[in-house]
């Protein structure tokens, strides 16, 4: 039996020997991404061996071919092919959407230190109204407190959609989408529904700013969808990834005329044409950009013009994940309320399945714009599930105690739209996992 010590986290004893680290981590309920469901399909899983590399399996041909791909030290292992031998010291290397973007533009050379490499990007510019009049009636660090507070919810709207945070840069934030691939219908599909998320999130958080610093949150938020290069720029010492170029100026300066116009948020001309008929528009605009000789027509955007399952589902998550232990908590008690019989199959420790649902229910929700990639992982839950005897009709109950949850926390925000939502999330996950349970 060895030990395993997840760096600044936890330790797991009695590791038998020739488990996998990805084994390790789902044994010891301990979140670890692994999006293919630790078949090697991606790398999600990576690890950085801290302490006995010795401890562990040597690279198979399968993790030399990704290594070599990726170009990776000697230290950096897919968790899902590593086996322990011996006590060792690892840390997790991707805990979030942003860290998965980011490691992928480090690793796969498209982004090479003074290289460049030219990209269709959806640009997404996010800024507070009046927060210099507000930063000077209010003490340093209440600022601090509240841009720090704006920008976990702004940004989570954001990452949730597959975007890229380029950067923040005083009170905004500039984001891309397109980066993964996603198309161009894709990336100004996500760049809409990180701009609704991002509203949401500001509405959310008025009262509470309202009250603490009399401060009334209201942002504004301009899309443009073009060419841009994206490249590390700045000193060797100190340089960033970031994306330039004229479509990014585009984004920044019709952010600049929501302020004008009185709208929360303006897209382009080219952002519409990706999504024919998909958008609730408001009235063209023709404006006149700072900088630019022609005129640019622009359209308040309201939404979608049908309810978007992927973003009802995200913006009705983010008010349950601010009190998390409540919503686990209350929906195990209607669960077991219910189907008493479940009970058993779960362990007696619920900190842990708490913390463990709440982590599952955010990576679903994170998951959505990117379905394909975490079938396998989905497909490998429901494996599991079914070696802890949990039957088909089981899937059935969960649903229902889920939508008595949802509708208890959100009240009269969970509108038919938002059950119907819920219910074809579910479907669709709860339809991967038995295919795993089946194969």
């Amino acid at each position: 039996m060895h030990r395993v010590t997840y760096f600044h986290e936890t330790t797991v004893e009695n590791v038998p020997d020739g488990q996998t680290l990805l084994e390790v981590s789902i044994l010891g309920r301990i979140p670890h991404l692994h999006q293919c469901g630790g078949r090697a399909r991606c790398t999600t899983c990576r690890v950085q061996i801290l302490d006995g590399i010795a401890n562990v399996s040597v690279p198979s041909p399968i993790e030399q071919e990704v290594a070599i791909k990726r170009g990776w030290d000697h230290f950096t292992r897919l968790a899902c092919q590593t086996t322990v031998h011996g006590d060792v010291v690892i840390r997790r290397l991707l805990d979030n959407p942003q860290d998965i973007i980011v490691l992928d533009l480090d690793e796969l050379g498209g982004v090479d230190v003074g290289d460049g490499k030219e990209l269709e990007l959806a640009v997404l510019f996010c800024d507070i109204r009046n927060f210099t009049s507000y930063s000077e009636k209010n003490l340093p660090y209440d600022v601090v407190h509240f841009l720090n507070q704006h920008f976990t919810a702004a940004a989570e709207a954001v990452l949730n959609n597959n975007g890229f945070i380029d950067k923040y840069i005083g009170d905004g934030i500039f984001a891309a989408f397109g980066i993964r691939k996603e198309g161009r219908t894709g990336a100004c599909r996500s760049a809409v529904r990180a701009a609704l998320g991002m509203q949401d999130a500001a509405h959310r958080l008025c009262p509470i700013f309202q009250h603490d610093f009399n401060i009334s949150l209201r942002i504004g938020i301009g899309i443009h969808f073009g060419t841009a290069i994206l490249g590390r720029i700045g000193h060797p010492g100190k340089c960033q990834i970031t994306a330039i170029g004229d479509t990014v100026n585009t984004a920044s300066r019709i952010e600049g005329m929501t302020k004008d116009l009185g709208v929360d948020i303006l897209v382009s001309e080219s952002v519409v044409a990706r999504l024919p008929g998909e958008l609730r528009l408001g009235q063209p605009i023709e404006s006149k950009l700072k900088g630019r000789s022609e005129r640019t027509l622009l359209y308040p955007c309201e939404g979608f013009s049908k309810p978007d399952m992927i973003h009802l589902v995200q913006s009705s998550f983010a008010r349950l994940s601010a009190r998390p232990k409540e919503f686990v908590e209350l929906f195990y008690a209607f669960l077991f309320q219910d189907n008493p019989e479940l009970r058993p199959l779960f362990k007696d420790d619920l900190t842990v399945q708490v913390k463990m649902l709440v982590s599952m229910l955010s990576s679903l929700v994170r998951g959505l714009n990117r379905i394909q990639e975490i079938e396998g992982g989905l497909q490998e839950l429901g494996k599991r599930h079914l070696d802890y005897k949990v039957a088909r009709a089981d899937y059935d109950k969960v649903a229902r105690a889920l939508l008595r949850t949802l509708e208890a926390f959100l009240g009269d925000d969970f509108t038919p739209d938002v059950r119907q939502a819920w219910i074809s999330v579910y479907r669709i996950v709860a339809g991967t996992m038995l295919e795993g349970a089946d194969s």
